[in-house]
């Protein structure tokens, strides 16, 4: 790849060592000069101005040209488009500035000032002319380095239609500005239509809110960002566990069957030795009958050199033995069998060979429709001496806590549902929120007088208070973000408060709604400002966004609403409210539309309090309290 330096050096016509103004290309050795540089230096190499021919040598290698009409021969050199693109890539990743004016004819000059009435950026030559012209050397003009005009300098402050006048008005029922011409012809009929002037005036005061809102999204993103980078690692650690796994199986079915076949082998080896023996003994045999009878055919042959006394001899005891020999030899010609081998492969072997299409198959495993998957019930887990479970939450996805309100107990269970500690409390506990570093807070009301405990769960999962936060009056629902934790506290008027702290406790602020009943039984807060939180004795579940209101707007109110009490949402948004007497959970869309009743009465669902979706172990999971025991329910993929 080229450096900057090396670019730049491409750039420059070699002859006046400035950057390329309309490059020409000269035909043979495709060397590039400026176009008038390249004209000036055929004119001073004429030899013959007579004849109008000229012969001259390229500046940089000598290679020499025979040129008719030098002139008309320049305009006809092809340009190099190579070099204009390399001075307009200069020319945009340089830190300068371009002179609006010099831009417009096509010129590059870097610009020093900024004029705010007409909106340019000028260069030391146009600053002179802006500076002496009539109508313009009022103008106020700024260092084009000035960190606090930057901002200005991507506003545009003109007309799109008429690009000559200034912006002026601002049409709120259009929501655009435009020039009075503009708001003269097209939006003399608009209601609403007022001076930008007057407009700016009071846009001071809505950027709490705005800032607000834009913190909310940055700090959405920023978990979002986190989430995505988490599973990012998640899903390479999965694909080398799987890698691991599947590498392992294959290894272990490859030596599994080279096992068998290292058997397979020894048993073929053992029965061609045995076979071998038995051939190798019949082939010693054949071939000692062989040498017996070669012996007496070679004496009949050579008879006639034997004496006649010994020929006679010898015939009587091969008539003798020729009967035996024939017994002999038929005998163990009957008694050989052709030895063959062959294999009998197992039938589970065969099937599994014949069966074995491929190693496996690689599922996506996070692909949840929460909106219209079935939800199915994995466990019902009795809690050990309780008989009403108010609330439940995980803990660093690998633990649920859940609490008693008769017994006064909270409970550390395990994902599998078995107790691993409990601990006694002081007051009646109602709601419980999971914080960060195995924290989680209970909210205890005795007598009109509340607090909200903080509670840290130790290596050995024992329990112990880290603080206490007392309240004016009983303390009801409560819910966690990243870097919040909102309690609802009763109130003797029309509605709740909420009461907003930081994750160690400090108290940040305080906001009383007048819509629901005296206390929020559960409490959601979607972002940093925006809360969803169940009315029961009115059957309703209600939104307020305390940034912008003290009101909050009902959500919804049907008859399948009967005292909701739990309220949390999904990894995507979606909202679950648990309904006490309606025996039913709810769902809604982040923007509070009714889906679905996704979970609806029947023999294990009664009266439930507490619910809860988040990931427990490697899925994750809906967990509802009802009574004494936690229904743990997860999704379909």
């Amino acid at each position: 790849m080229a450096t900057k330096t090396s670019v730049n050096d491409l750039i420059v016509c070699p002859i006046c060592y400035e950057i390329f103004q309309d490059p020409k290309s000269l035909p043979q050795c495709l060397h590039t000069f400026c176009k008038s540089c390249i004209k000036s230096y055929i004119s001073s190499s004429v030899t013959d101005k007579s004849l109008n021919k000229t012969d001259f040598h390229c500046p940089v290698c000598r290679k020499c040209y025979h040129v008719t009409n030098p002139k008309e021969w320049v305009d006809t050199l092809p340009h190099n488009h190579l070099i204009v693109s390399l001075t307009d890539q200069e020319k945009m990743e340089s830190k300068e500035l371009p002179c609006d004016i010099c831009n417009r004819l096509s010129n590059f000059q870097p610009a020093i000032s900024w004029c705010q009435e007409c909106c340019d950026q000028l260069c030391e030559t146009c600053v002179k002319f802006h500076q002496v012209g009539r109508l313009t050397m009022e103008h106020k003009l700024c260092n084009i380095g000035d960190q606090t005009q930057k901002i200005s300098l991507s506003v545009d402050l003109f007309c799109k239609q008429h690009t000559s006048r200034r912006l002026e008005v601002y049409c709120f029922d259009h929501e655009e500005a435009c020039c009075l011409m503009c708001a003269t012809v097209s939006h003399r009929k608009c209601e609403k239509v007022n001076s930008l002037e007057d407009c700016a005036q009071n846009c001071s005061a809505d950027i709490p809110n705005i800032c607000y809102e834009i913190e909310d999204m940055q700090k959405a993103c920023d978990t979002e960002i986190t989430r995505v980078t988490s599973d990012l690692k998640s899903l390479e650690k999965e694909s080398k566990d799987i890698e691991h796994k599947v590498s392992t199986m294959a290894e272990e079915i490859i030596n599994a069957v080279r096992d068998k076949e290292q058997i397979l082998i020894g048993n073929l080896k053992k029965t061609e030795k045995e076979q071998s023996l038995i051939l190798q003994n019949t082939l010693d045999e054949f071939s000692d009958f062989k040498k017996k009878i070669e012996y007496d055919v070679n004496i009949l042959k050579n008879s006639d050199k034997l004496p006649k006394i010994a020929l006679f001899l010898e015939l009587k005891r091969i008539g003798k033995t020729v009967s035996e020999a024939k017994t002999d030899f038929n005998k163990l010609q009957k008694g050989y069998q052709t030895s063959n081998l062959e294999v009998h492969i197992d039938e589970i072997v065969q099937k599994f060979h014949s069966s074995f299409g491929t190693f496996g198959e690689i599922k996506n495993k996070n692909k949840v429709n929460y909106q219209s998957g079935q939800l199915v019930l994995e466990k019902s887990v009795t809690v050990e001496g309780s008989s009403c479970l108010t609330d439940v939450d995980v803990i660093d996805e690998r633990y649920i806590v859940t609490i008693c309100q008769t017994t006064k107990m909270v409970y550390i269970l395990d994902e599998n549902g078995k107790q691993l500690s409990k601990s006694k409390l002081t007051e009646t506990p109602w709601a419980v929120a999971a914080l960060q570093n195995k924290t989680f807070c209970v909210t205890q009301r005795d007598q009109n007088l509340g607090r909200v405990c903080m509670f840290k769960v130790h290596d050995d999962l024992s329990v112990s208070i880290v603080k206490e936060l007392e309240m004016p009056q009983n303390a009801w629902g409560i819910c966690a973000t990243k870097d919040r934790i909102v309690v609802s506290i009763g109130n003797f008027s029309d509605g709740p408060v909420f009461r907003f702290y930081d994750q160690e406790g400090n108290k940040c602020e305080e906001h009383e709604i007048p819509q629901g009943a005296s206390y929020a039984s559960g409490v959601l807060a979607t972002t940093r400002k925006d809360l969803l939180y169940t009315h029961q004795c009115g059957n309703s579940l209600f939104s307020v966004d305390i940034s912008k209101s003290k009101s909050a707007s009902t959500v919804y109110k049907g008859n399948n609403m009967h005292h909701p009490i739990g309220v949390t949402c999904d990894p995507n948004g979606n909202v679950y409210v648990a309904c006490h007497v309606s025996s039913n959970v709810l769902q809604f869309d982040k923007n509070g539309n009714f889906i679905r009743e996704i979970i609806q009465k029947n023999s294990a669902v009664q009266n439930p309090y507490g619910i809860r979706v988040k990931r427990l172990g490697d899925d994750v999971k809906l967990i509802l309290t009802t009574q004494a025991k936690l229904l743990v329910y997860h999704f379909m993929k």
